[in-house]
């Protein structure tokens, strides 16, 4: 009876790592309607292959299937497992940073668009990764998932932060769209944009006080805000490897 036992056990473990194994992520395109989607297209195809790396830093026990040029979005559809993001949001993104002169902080708005993208997904990564893995969320799952992307873009590029900077500059932009908020805002399922972008400036400047020392304005290090965003980054960072550890699995084949 006990080599019965051991036998299941060892069938269950090879089963699950064989699951694991074939795990992978797709990325389709769907056909473009004119020239800005056309844009859209060579925007997402010129980071296509970091974006596999993102997602391979951190892989999930399912298949992941990355949809662009989708009806809506961006966001992630559990019961088809489903990433979707739509070319309209890239061509959007591409706008309001071009709007903004954006090329004069030295990153050109293509690139930065570029950023916001990875950002994004990471994002929306953070959501497939927590559905597929079964993770429990205390508190809001969109804050979690903000904050996971930051780490991902931290961890897995060697200029993940500047990466993550142009993210936190988009929630800025967003923010000044706004010109007066109504209770839609505060009952939604995402942080105020401010929020986002500040939460988003306080992993990266706890993630180097040295070189991002001007990130923090004068007022936030009287209250000691800066101490804080250091703690906050290394609770967070801790975090992230406790998620690599406990949720495990095999490397996805891309």
């Amino acid at each position: 009876m006990k080599n019965i036992f051991i036998i299941i056990s060892v069938l269950c473990v090879v089963i699950s790592l064989s699951s694991q194994a074939s795990a992978k992520t797709t990325q389709i395109y769907l056909p473009v309607k004119n020239s800005a989607d056309k844009q859209a297209r060579e925007v997402i195809k010129s980071v296509e292959a970091q974006i596999l790396q993102l997602v391979g830093e951190l892989p999930i026990n399912s298949n992941l299937e990355i949809r662009y040029g989708a009806k809506d979005g961006p966001l992630f559809d559990p019961e088809s497992m489903r990433i979707e993001i739509p070319y309209e949001f890239v061509t959007e993104v591409l706008k309001r940073f071009e709007k903004d002169n954006y090329q004069e902080t030295g990153v050109m708005p293509y690139e930065a668009t570029q950023d916001a993208l990875l950002h994004t997904l990471g994002h929306e990564y953070g959501h497939a990764f927590i559905f597929a893995n079964q993770v429990i969320v205390l508190g809001r799952e969109e804050d979690a998932v903000d904050t996971l992307a930051t780490l991902l873009l931290l961890h897995t590029f060697e200029n993940g932060t500047d990466i993550a900077l142009s993210a936190a500059d988009l929630f800025s932009l967003e923010d000044e769209e706004v010109q007066e908020f109504v209770d839609d805002h505060f009952w939604g399922e995402h942080s105020l944009d401010a929020q986002r972008y500040f939460s988003t400036l306080c992993l990266i400047y706890g993630s180097d006080p040295e070189r991002y020392v001007d990130l923090i304005p004068r007022d936030q290090i009287y209250i000691q805000r800066d101490s804080y965003c250091e703690e906050e980054y290394f609770r967070q960072a801790e975090n992230w490897e406790r998620l690599k550890s406990r949720y495990r699995v095999s490397s996805p084949k891309n």
